[in-house]
C-alpha cells in the first residue's frame, strides 16, 4: 500500500465514522469503506483523544461531574453523528420481531420502537456514569489511557466482526464485508494502540479489553443466530456494546 492510498483510506474511515468535513480531493480514488475499514482503531484512536481533551479542560473549568459527563457524551454523539447509536436502537427494536425476516425489516425501519428506546437510555446511564467517575478526581492520564482504549478496541472489533461474519442480507453495508486480511491489520493496529496505552492504565486496558472481546465474541453468535450474519446496524451495536463492556470493566476497577 502507498501513502497515496493509506491517505485515502483513512480518509474514508474519518468521513465514514465521523461528521468532519474533508477536502474533497482525498476522495478521488474512490475507496470503498470495507476496503478503509483497516483505519477504523485510528479513527477511535482521534475521537478517544478528542473526548479525554474535552474533558480534561471541562474539569479544569471546575464544572460538576454530571455537566462533564453529559457534555462529553453529547459533544461524542455530534462527533460521530450518533451513528453507531442508532445501529444500537435498530437491533434492540428488532428483537421483536418474530422470525429473520422480520427482524432483519425491522432494523431496516427509521422508526424507534420501545426497544431500542430503552437501549439507548441504558447505555447513556452506563455511559455518563463511566463519565462522572473520570471526571471526579481521576488523573488525566489514566482516563486518557481508558477513553483511548474503549475508543480503539471498539472498533477494532467492530471491524474484525464485519469481516468475519457472512452478510445476513444481499443489500445495505453488511454485504459489502472488507476481507479477512482488512480485520486482521486493523487487529494489529487496535493492538498496538493498546499496548501504547498499558503504562497509562494497565490492568484496566488488560481487563477492559478481556471484557470487549468476551462481548464482541458473544454478540456476533448473536448476530448469526438470530440474523444470519452482520448488517450495518450489527456493526454499530457491536462497537457500543464492546465500548460498554470497557467502560464496565473499567468502572469497576476504578470504584
Amino acid at each position: 500500500m502507498n501513502w497515496r492510498s493509506a491517505v485515502g483510506s483513512l480518509s474514508t474511515s474519518l468521513a465514514f465514522l465521523t461528521r468532519i468535513p474533508l477536502p474533497s480531493f482525498l476522495f478521488r480514488d474512490h475507496i470503498a469503506a470495507s476496503s478503509a475499514a483497516w483505519g477504523f482503531p485510528v479513527v477511535g484512536l482521534l475521537i478517544g483523544v478528542v473526548q479525554a481533551l474535552v474533558l480534561g479542560l471541562l474539569v479544569a473549568l471546575g464544572l460538576h461531574s454530571v455537566v462533564v459527563a453529559v457534555l462529553v457524551m453529547g459533544g461524542s454523539i455530534m462527533l460521530t453523528g450518533a451513528l453507531h447509536e442508532d445501529g444500537l436502537g435498530d437491533v434492540a427494536d428488532s428483537l421483536g420481531g418474530g422470525t429473520r425476516e422480520r427482524k432483519l425489516d425491522i432494523m431496516k425501519d427509521s422508526r424507534l420502537g420501545t426497544f431500542g428506546v430503552l437501549a439507548l437510555v441504558l447505555m447513556a446511564a452506563v455511559k455518563i456514569a463511566f463519565l462522572m467517575s473520570l471526571a471526579d478526581g481521576v488523573p488525566w492520564s489514566l482516563a486518557l489511557g481508558v477513553l483511548v482504549g474503549a475508543s480503539v478496541v471498539s472498533r477494532a472489533l467492530m471491524t474484525v466482526v464485519w469481516a468475519v461474519l457472512p452478510a445476513a442480507s444481499a443489500q445495505g453495508l453488511g454485504s459489502q464485508r472488507p476481507s479477512l486480511v482488512t480485520g486482521l491489520v486493523a487487529l494489529a493496529i487496535g493492538c498496538a494502540v493498546l499496548v501504547a496505552l498499558v503504562p497509562l492504565a494497565g490492568t484496566i486496558i488488560l481487563v477492559g479489553t478481556l471484557f470487549a472481546i468476551i462481548t464482541a465474541v458473544a454478540f456476533a453468535l448473536f448476530a448469526r443466530w438470530q440474523y444470519g450474519g452482520v448488517t450495518g446496524d450489527v456493526c454499530g451495536a457491536t462497537q457500543i456494546l464492546t465500548e460498554l463492556a470497557f467502560y464496565a470493566a473499567a468502572l469497576s476497577l476504578m470504584s
